[in-house]
């Protein structure tokens, strides 16, 4: 038999960590008999290979454990998912078998390149808008139908709520059969090699709708956008992969010749939340009696200051976020050209992101 059990295990219980943390953990082998080994330990994505255990030498039968750690560089992007292509980080350890096949085990973890809202100037704007239309019977044009929307702000974080007010003032004589408010994750993959290709996917992230409003009528209302947890936007730092998020208002209105209304608006999605605008309702964080790790504040959220600097204790109040995975889907860690007899392989990951806890908008 020999190898009964070959796992990576990580400091940290979320397997959760930002840029410039260090990763930590063991590396857990257990075996039914002797085996001879030369030990190396890889962190992926080809940054550090780094060697654990030096040299051939004898591991006896029971279970053994190796620490690791590495400390992560500043300049990465968020782990990202998707059909089309990931950003993906994973430990890798391979048992160096003399003269024979290697073993090895793989374990994904979720890397968050931080989005400090208050530090974006556009996530503070108010968003207001308008959109309207006429339509055509026969020689004439019909009264205009007009929708407006607006949100308090443009960021946001998972775990808020969007609250989006809508009016409809439906003058003409075409029903409007719902309004749709989608929120909608845009993601652009640029090619570069063998040639320069560029591809838009569009996913829905969350969607609701009210209707109708029949013609002569009117509609005045709010509905709530739920935010799951998501990457932030922007991806930064990553080249080849551009991700934003759109809240798109659709108008559908009846009969097929008869266009709806649409408009997109930029929303921003963060993950340290607009302190000016609603404060998670979990109590405060207690503040560390030791000094906080550089470049974080005391309850562990990652903050920096408006040139890039580390700032300690920028938000001593908020609570810090729980970290709950990405509901875009798991997916398959295997890689092209790796065997799929690695320990580990088989299961499929989907990163965490910070989640805050809200209480409901009134």
């Amino acid at each position: 038999m020999g190898l009964k059990d070959f796992r990576i295990v990580y400091s940290d219980p979320w397997n959760t960590y930002y840029p410039g943390q260090t990763v930590s953990g063991n590396i857990v082998v257990v075996l039914d008999s002797t085996k001879k080994i030369r030990g190396t330990f890889r962190r992926r994505k080809r940054i550090i290979n780094h060697s654990v255990v030096g040299g051939e030498i004898e591991i006896q039968s029971g279970e053994h454990t190796f620490p690791f750690q590495c400390v992560l560089p500043t300049n990465l992007p968020s782990s990202f998912e998707s059909d089309f292509g990931h950003v993906r980080y994973t430990v890798k350890a391979t048992l160096d078998r003399p003269w024979k096949f290697d073993q090895e085990a793989k374990s994904p973890f979720t890397v968050i390149s931080p989005l400090d809202l208050n530090q974006e100037p556009r996530a503070s704007e108010k968003i207001q808008e308008e959109m309207s239309k006429t339509f055509c019977c026969l020689c004439c044009g019909s009264p205009p139908l007009t929708v407006n929307y607006s949100l308090p702000v443009r960021g946001y974080v998972p775990g808020q709520s969007m609250p989006v007010k809508v009016n409809v003032e439906n003058s003409s004589g075409v029903t409007v059969e719902t309004v749709k408010l989608i929120l909608c994750k845009i993601v652009t993959f640029r090619a570069t090699t063998p040639t320069s290709d560029t591809k838009t996917e569009e996913i829905v992230i969350a969607e609701v709708g009210k209707g109708p409003v029949e013609g002569g009528a009117a509609a005045d209302y709010e509905q709530k956008l739920d935010i799951p947890p998501l990457p932030p936007s922007n991806l930064a730092n990553c080249g080849i992969i551009d991700l934003e998020y759109n809240l798109k208002v659709v108008a559908c209105v009846s009969g097929w010749y008869h266009r709806n209304l649409s408009k997109n608006s930029l929303i921003f999605v963060g993950t340290v939340p607009l302190v000016s605008y609603q404060t998670p309702s979990a109590p405060p964080a207690e503040v560390s009696p030791t000094k906080p790790q550089i470049g974080w504040s005391a309850s562990g959220i990652p903050v920096s200051g408006p040139d890039g600097s580390p700032v300690n204790n920028l938000y001593p109040n908020l609570p810090p976020p729980s970290y709950e995975e990405s509901t875009n889907g798991a997916r398959s860690l295997w890689e092209r050209g790796e065997s799929d007899h690695i320990f580990g392989i088989s299961n499929r990951f989907a990163p965490k992101y910070p989640v805050y806890n809200f209480a409901p908008i009134q």
